[in-house]
């Protein structure tokens, strides 16, 4: 019987198999009071422009915990090179530009975090 571990395990690490390496961008949002709604219409476009340059998925989530009353978006990529990819090419897109200076001016950023799946 013939082994096949170590090809798998390159399989895996070239995200061939079942979104392994999946990246996730995750920024987290304090709308200012009374702009709840503003920032959710906001984070639809915001939604259309990621999509449009290569994010496979985004969500707009409320947090509850240690982060309560913020809001956090996330774009969701095959792998880190998909992400960068999208990265380089929406902050060039005067769109995403207007958009990001709209949303500033209805909160404030508190993080931003990027993280990989390892299963």
């Amino acid at each position: 019987m013939k082994s096949t571990l170590l090809f798998d395990i390159v399989e895996v690490h070239n995200n061939k198999i079942g979104g392994f390496n999946m990246y996730v961008s995750n920024w987290t949002f304090r709308p200012a009071a009374g702009k709840f709604a503003e920032v959710i219409e906001n984070c639809k476009k915001g939604v259309e422009i990621w999509q449009r340059h290569g994010a496979n998925e985004c969500r707009l989530l409320t947090l509850q915990g240690g982060d309560i009353g913020c809001m956090s978006f996330i774009a969701m990529f095959d792998n880190a090179e998909a992400y960068g990819k999208t990265s380089d090419s929406i902050v060039a897109d005067p769109e995403f530009q207007a958009l990001l200076a709209e949303i500033s001016s209805a909160g404030d950023w508190v993080r931003h975090n990027l993280a990989r799946s390892v299963i």
